[in-house]
């Protein structure tokens, strides 16, 4: 995923979760009109909206603007009929 670019027409094929000690690790897989998209979120400490992964339509990564680091360097944004948000530590 580019920082700082959304993803627009999102088409989410697969979400698999990994507990890692006390955070968790989300592969995402999902499609646009013009690319496919695979990447690993590492340091995820809050997943009670993963749900939002599968019905988001747009989907972005953003700097956490924040400096309290408890809640991770970056943001998914990922919005439908609603927003929401996950942080994390790091992708790949």
């Amino acid at each position: 995923m580019k920082l700082n670019h959304t993803y627009q027409n999102v088409t989410v094929n697969e979400v698999k979760v990994t507990r890692a000690g006390s955070e968790f690790e989300i592969a995402l897989s999902f499609n646009t009109q013009s690319e496919n998209v695979n990447v690993v979120l590492n340091g995820i400490r809050e997943i009670d909206n993963i749900s939002d992964l599968l019905e988001a339509d747009r989907l972005w990564v953003e700097e956490n603007e924040t400096n309290q680091t408890e809640f991770g360097k970056f943001m998914l944004g990922m919005s439908s009929e609603c927003y929401s948000e996950m942080s994390f530590d790091s992708m790949c």
